[in-house]
């Protein structure tokens, strides 16, 4: 048992040197291609570009997006492949960035490749009045651009001071829900309370109808009784007269039906 044990500990070592020894492969390349389309770009992105031209890159139907592409290939000396979408995509994101870097140039350090098994980031430092910034271009293994970004580098105490503000923001709006949801479980407990008036109010108007009715229905009962009455006195004065006597007093009429 332990000679199997101590078999299998060599071959994971062996293996695990095996796998430490061996290169990634990664895409191959030209060097100075790259160098070149990453300086194009960022001369085109850079241009002083009007609101107006960049309001009517919204609109731009898929055939001239085409265009776009075909004038970025063609201007460009090394040929640079890239889609009009994402040329115009990276042209906002310059632009946008502007407002954070300020004045901005190529900071002379040189651009940076990183080459991995299906894609090249390609980055171009900048120094800015404002702040510094990192032009980013992205190729797929075809080596056709698919993404160009500039991103704003900020420093430790402002992606802290970032930090905080989104953490304030966060705990404040968790501590406004949970202040609402007190308030609607206080409320809750008012629910019952408005229950039980409005079953009063109801329960007294039944009270009070059944009163009226009750009131209601001895008025009708009074004024039956008291036609009754004086149903009998004709009746009975009827029959003293059909009787011949001078009064009702010999007689008691002591029911009354009517005849359909």
């Amino acid at each position: 048992m332990k000679k199997l044990v101590s078999i299998l500990l060599m071959l994971t070592c062996v293996f695990g040197l095996t796998a430490c020894g061996s290169e990634v492969e990664t895409m191959n390349y030209d060097e100075q291609m790259i160098i070149n389309q990453a300086e194009f770009i960022y001369a085109e992105v850079s241009k002083d570009y009007s609101d107006e031209m960049l309001a009517k890159c919204d609109d731009y139907t898929i055939d001239e997006l085409e265009v776009v592409s075909q004038e970025a290939f063609d201007q460009s000396g090394s040929g640079v492949r890239v889609e009009g979408s994402v040329w115009i995509a990276g042209i906002k994101s310059f632009v946008d960035s502007e407002e954070f870097v300020g004045t901005v140039a190529p900071s002379g350090e040189g651009v940076e490749i990183d080459a991995r098994e299906d894609e090249i980031i390609v980055t171009m430092p900048l120094d800015g009045s404002i702040h510094d910034a990192d032009l980013e271009i992205i190729y797929d293994k075809n080596l056709h651009v698919t993404s160009i970004t500039t991103n704003v580098i900020y420093s430790t105490g402002e992606l802290m001071e970032k930090a905080g503000v989104n953490t304030l923001i966060g705990m404040g709006s968790v501590f406004i829900i949970l202040i609402l949801i007190s308030f609607i479980i206080a409320g809750l407990e008012i629910v019952p309370k408005i229950q039980k008036a409005f079953e009063k109010k109801d329960k007294d108007k039944t009270l009070k109808d059944d009163s009226v009715n009750n009131a209601i229905a001895g008025i009708i009962e009074r004024e039956e009784v008291s036609d009754d009455t004086e149903l009998v006195a004709v009746i009975a004065a009827a029959i003293a007269a059909s009787e011949g006597a001078s009064s009702t007093d010999g007689f008691v009429v002591r029911s009354i039906k009517r005849i359909k």
